[in-house]
């Protein structure tokens, strides 16, 4: 015989159950938070890129990383010199130095950029050429590649699966 309080806790399992399934299949999109100052930021670059239509909404930022090989460690550190945004889209800011100049090609490009875009998988990348009063936006296009593999999606079994479940407890409750 079902008690008072059965259909109650029926519900209550079958949403939890779906929360989960959803929260598993649907993918996240993972978006670093990006620290704000309410300070507006002064200098050439800044200006160069409110220019350009961009918003600069955070300044030099030192990443430190910490490196293990074979039990040995190395520390290294990341340097981003401004984060800006427009059109709700943020993009790392990365200012030209004389010292290390930028190659415009494939490979270039990937050794200069990839690791801030790993990172912090920004919409895109700002590259800032004081001397030429340049703003360049460099985009990256990753496929996806996991080293762990995926688990198959398959919905009809999925659904069925459910189905059969919630039919079980159905009858078990009248």
């Amino acid at each position: 015989m079902a008690q008072p309080g059965d259909t109650f806790v029926l519900f209550l399992m079958l949403g939890a159950i779906m929360y989960v399934i959803v929260m598993q299949w649907i993918p996240r999109i993972r978006k670093k938070s990006v620290p704000e100052t309410d300070a507006p930021f002064r200098g050439e670059v800044p200006d160069l890129l409110r220019e350009n239509g961009y918003e600069v909404i955070s300044g030099k930022q030192k990443v430190p990383l910490s490196i293990e090989v074979d039990g040995k460690g190395y520390d290294s550190r990341l340097y981003i010199d401004y984060i800006a945004r427009r059109d709700g889209e943020c993009y790392i800011v990365i200012v030209a130095r004389e010292r290390k100049p930028l190659r415009l090609s494939g490979a270039g490009l990937r050794d200069f950029f990839l690791t801030q875009y790993l990172m912090y998988q920004p919409d895109g990348m700002l590259y800032v050429d004081r001397e030429k009063r340049s703003v360049k936006c460099i985009q990256f296009d990753l496929p996806e590649v996991s080293v762990h593999p995926k688990p198959s999606r398959n919905w009809m079994a999925m659904a069925g699966a459910l189905g059969v479940g919630v039919l079980l407890l159905w009858l078990i409750l009248l």
